[in-house]
């Protein structure tokens, strides 16, 4: 992968957290039979499981972090960590009732 600007990298920091969070949908909800829309539902409903959701999205930034971090794709990097910082922030925010 050559490129390595910061739209790329913000793109990818953006996206990856969204899979993440679909990871912890399949692992935790989905054998009890939740279906994804319930799962949406129920975290639009109850404000205190967005921050929770959130944070454990962007733990699958990590392998994203460190496979850039170790082709010192640096650019790339600065754009992932603004995505994570606006998530970080939006989780803050719903956090202390704020949004």
């Amino acid at each position: 992968m050559q490129r390595d600007n910061i739209f790329f990298g913000f793109v990818l920091g953006l996206i990856v957290p969204l899979l993440g969070i679909l990871m912890l949908y399949t692992i935790k909800y989905m054998p009890h039979n939740v279906s994804l829309s319930e799962f949406v539902y129920s975290v639009k409903e109850k404000h205190s499981l967005i921050p929770k959701v959130i944070s454990l999205g962007l733990i699958a930034c990590i392998p994203l972090i460190t496979y850039f971090k170790n082709r010192k794709k640096f650019i790339t990097l600065k754009g992932i960590f603004a995505a994570i910082i606006l998530y970080a922030l939006v989780a803050v925010l719903y956090k202390f009732n704020i949004l």
